[in-house]
């Protein structure tokens, strides 16, 4: 017996198998089984069930599998699948019977971007569900742009709508070591929460709560020059606070606040622009004294929910998102969790939460139009509004954010002038996603015919 391979007598084969795939029921020429705890599917009749094709090559072993734009290899006996050249592990080896290669279900259903359940109803009789990828779409409009993010290995999620309707939901990379990133995957947001922050800002403001040209010593005491320092001024990122805090887990809020007050001014308040994680974290301490509420649960309260954004809110240890990598001695390693703190950084959402937070703001749902507009305005030569940065360019209106940290590298890229939205939720260190939005922009106008 080779390696990889075992007898029928070795495992546990059903019966009797009832297949469906997306509610249809399907024959298959090999049935599952059960070996050591583990789940084993026939890889060629579950390609041919997803309308895949396979190509196997007899010298290595080794099946090429295309399902629509994806191409997945895999060699028999080895513990892991290649899909569009990223490695995803299975854990355990695949397994050939009677001369039928078996994959482990979980690996290959992370593989397709498939949901497959394998149920034993009962002694020799098994269920088969496959439900194939339903949440990735892609416009052959803006297929270009899908491949130059594959062309790039762009890892994370990416979604561009044009007036709202969305012509590319994709995943690309790895979610963990075992698992694909799928589009409708829940992921740090890094500095894109800023923009949250200055929302709720302003939401106090049209309830008459506070006003933008109160200075921080209004709210909070001891702020270097807090007399001075405006709220518009940490808005619009020109306090000259300085940018870093300890990011210490299970630091309060508090204790954060009492960091930054014995920070030392960078320039005098107004005078110019550097942009300061400080600042944000300031205003989300401001939220928390004027509203009565945690800055999380105003959030939740005042924008995600009214929005419907069920899949948005501040991050925790319990909320499972995908994992952030950064690079070690050339290789990608899964980051520590991503530690920051109230108003800068925390939030986690989806492509398509945030492609409701991008609409909202069209309408006078969380702020008027007035409100709005201010945020957009350029408040220093970087061109930094209320959590957005403005980029025109001739007769045409953007605005845009980044964000990194703990392994995550994010944008978001609204056209105001055309009505598209880009939003790249990356999950590996380092990348420059000004740089990456600048390129993705401009293929999608060419792509739309924008330009």
């Amino acid at each position: 017996m080779g390696q990889g391979s075992f007898t029928a007598s070795a495992a546990q084969e059903a019966q009797t198998v009832h297949i469906e795939v997306n509610g249809q029921e399907q024959s298959w020429k090999n049935a599952p089984l059960v070996y050591k705890g583990t789940t084993y599917v026939p890889l060629r009749d579950v390609v041919t069930s997803v309308n895949g094709t396979l190509k196997w090559e007899a010298r290595t072993k080794t099946a090429t599998i295309t399902v629509g734009r994806d191409k997945l290899v895999h060699q028999a006996g080895s513990d892991f699948i290649k899909v569009n050249q990223v490695r995803l592990s299975s854990g355990v080896q695949s397994r050939t019977i009677n001369g039928t290669l078996m994959l482990p279900v979980r690996a290959l259903a992370n593989a397709l971007k498939a949901d497959i359940k394998v149920q034993r109803i009962a002694s020799g009789q098994m269920s088969v569900n496959i439900e194939t990828d339903k949440v990735s779409l892609l416009n052959s409009q803006v297929a270009s742009v899908d491949s130059y993010l594959r062309e790039i290995n762009f890892p994370g999620m990416a979604l561009i709508a044009r007036n709202g309707k969305v012509l590319l939901r994709q995943g690309y990379g790895l979610a963990d070591e075992q698992t694909l990133n799928r589009p409708d995957q829940k992921t740090r947001i890094a500095s894109l929460s800023k923009s949250f922050t200055a929302a709720s800002i302003l939401s106090l403001v049209e309830k008459g709560k506070l006003d933008v040209q109160d200075p921080i010593s209004k709210y909070i005491s001891g702020i270097p020059k807090g007399d001075q320092i405006t709220l518009h001024m940490l808005l619009s990122q020109t306090s000259g606070l300085p940018s870093a805090f300890g990011r210490g887990e299970g630091t309060s809020l508090e204790e954060t606040v009492e960091e930054i007050r014995h920070k030392t001014l960078k320039f005098e308040p107004g005078s110019a622009y550097l942009y300061s994680n400080s600042g944000y974290v300031l205003l989300a301490y401001v939220i928390e004294q004027v509203s009565g509420m945690s800055y999380a649960d105003y959030v939740q309260q005042t924008i995600l929910k009214p929005l419907g954004m069920k899949n948005s809110g501040e991050a925790s240890r319990k909320v499972h998102t995908n994992s952030g990598f950064v690079a070690e001695n050339k290789q990608w390693v899964t980051a520590p969790y991503y530690v920051s703190q109230s108003g800068s950084g925390t939030i986690y959402s989806t492509v398509d939460d945030l492609l409701k937070w991008d609409r909202a703001l069209y309408t006078d749902k969380i702020l008027s139009q007035d409100t709005i507009e201010q945020m957009y305005e350029p408040y220093s030569d970087k061109n930094y509004g209320y959590g957005w940065i403005l980029k025109e360019n001739d007769q045409n209106r953007t605005v845009f954010h980044n964000g990194s940290g703990g392994g995550f590298a994010t944008a978001f890229s609204r056209n105001l002038t055309d009505d598209v939205t880009i939003i790249l939720l990356g999950n590996h260190a380092g990348m420059d996603m000004t740089s990456l939005m600048d390129e993705v922009e401009a293929k999608t106008a060419q792509a739309l015919n924008l330009q």
